[in-house]
């Protein structure tokens, strides 16, 4: 009783501290990526053509840059300062945004902003992944995310109402410096509080792979597989248009997005008890959401979003918790890093061939969707098999 008492007094005070770090980081950074479209395009007058561009540089970046940050914590083991680093550029790029005078300024701080990003997140999940080694990492990256989800609602709102009382994007970009100064500040406190001792625990890992072995190269595949086959809900918002109320189409994202927390609380308690059979249930799952969206009526486009929210809380949580049940300390950085890159790439070009197949015949996307899950099925299966018999690769 006592060794789990210490354990936990000491465990779920860091994985609180780190949920909230990212729940005001989430605010800044989700909050700006709302505006920033028709701030770049209407305000400071760049072409449509830049915002495209932008975006997906952007995006390739911040998930692209992962394996390189990766890799960088692990050769270091610098996975503290990394993470320091990611979130103080992550964070200042936005506030910046406030002065900047047009649109090519404002592009390099948008790509800034995704380039800390994708500094930071390997190192974090690492952090994360060391101390819920004994509460749980299901658990663990569950509520992780239950609070960055509660930033990523927050942080849209507070722009709205900024510019609905003010009408001033300026000022909702420099609004967004006081949640970017707390989390930074958390950030501080929580490593000044227990960076020593997730230092110590890091060491106290008994690593009993020194690589990433065919395990966790299956598990790559099968979540690459199947996210490029995961229908956004950006497709399910547009299909909604004619049915609801305009104002009322935002709150389908929004449900979503309630969803994802309520839903990695709840599979990461269930990981934690039944392992990768759990990450093998989201698949189908996966499947499910073009299938149900295919009629477009309320009820169902309701009902996908919903489970688009229920996959995606699945896929923030114990597909990342997985990861570090499969790796070995030494290479958990790189790991995440691999994991991360791999999963954003398949999003991004899943996402557009989507767009290509919805503009031919919605029914391609179910087939496509159905196709890739079984893929994903297939190679979860070998990644389980592999595993059965034996203990979680970190103990």
């Amino acid at each position: 009783m006592g060794p789990v008492y210490m354990i936990s007094r000491k465990v779920l005070p860091i994985i609180f501290l780190m949920g909230l770090v990212s729940l005001f980081a989430d605010i800044t950074y989700e909050g700006a990526r709302g505006i920033i479209p028709t701030y770049l395009t209407i305000i400071l007058g760049a072409p449509v053509a830049v915002l495209g561009i932008v975006t997906g540089v952007g995006d390739f970046i911040g998930y692209g840059f992962r394996l390189v940050s990766g890799k960088l914590a692990d050769a270091t083991r610098r996975y503290w300062t990394m993470t320091f680093i990611g979130y103080f550029v992550n964070l200042l790029a936005i506030p910046l945004l406030a002065f900047a005078g047009d649109w090519q300024l404002a592009s390099m701080l948008i790509i800034l902003e995704r380039l800390g990003k994708a500094v930071r997140t390997p190192s974090r999940d690492f952090i994360i992944s060391v101390a819920a080694k004994d509460m749980g990492r299901g658990k663990a990256f569950g509520i992780h995310e239950a609070l960055d989800q509660v930033g990523a609602v927050a942080g849209p709102l507070i722009a709205s109402l900024i510019l609905l009382r003010y009408n001033n994007y300026g000022l909702a970009f420099l609004s967004f410096s006081i949640p970017a100064i707390l989390a930074m500040l958390i950030l501080y406190a929580t490593y000044k509080l227990y960076g020593m001792y997730e230092i110590s625990r890091t060491r106290s890992e008994r690593a009993v792979s020194t690589g990433l072995g065919r395990t966790y190269w299956l598990y790559v595949g099968s979540v690459t597989s199947s996210t490029a086959g995961f229908m956004h809900v950006a497709f399910i918002l547009y299909r909604s248009y004619g049915l609801f109320a305009d104002w009322f189409i935002p709150l389908l994202y929004l449900l979503a997005q309630a969803i994802d927390a309520f839903s990695g609380l709840f599979f990461g308690a269930f990981y934690d008890r039944f392992g990768l059979k759990v990450v093998a249930f989201s698949f189908p799952l996966t499947a499910l959401i073009p299938i149900v969206a295919f009629h477009q009526t309320q009820h169902t486009l309701i009902g996908s979003a919903l489970l688009f929210g229920v996959v995606l809380g699945l896929q923030e949580t114990i597909q990342r918790a997985a990861v570090a049940d499969l790796t070995g300390v030494e290479v958990r950085g790189s790991a995440y890093g691999i994991f991360n890159a791999a999963y954003g790439l398949a999003w991004l070009a899943g996402g557009s061939l989507v767009g290509v197949l919805y503009e031919l015949n919605f029914s391609l996307i179910i087939i496509y969707s159905i196709l890739l899950q079984v893929v994903a099925s297939l190679l979860i299966a070998s990644t389980i098999k592999s595993t059965s018999g034996m203990e979680k690769v970190v103990q």
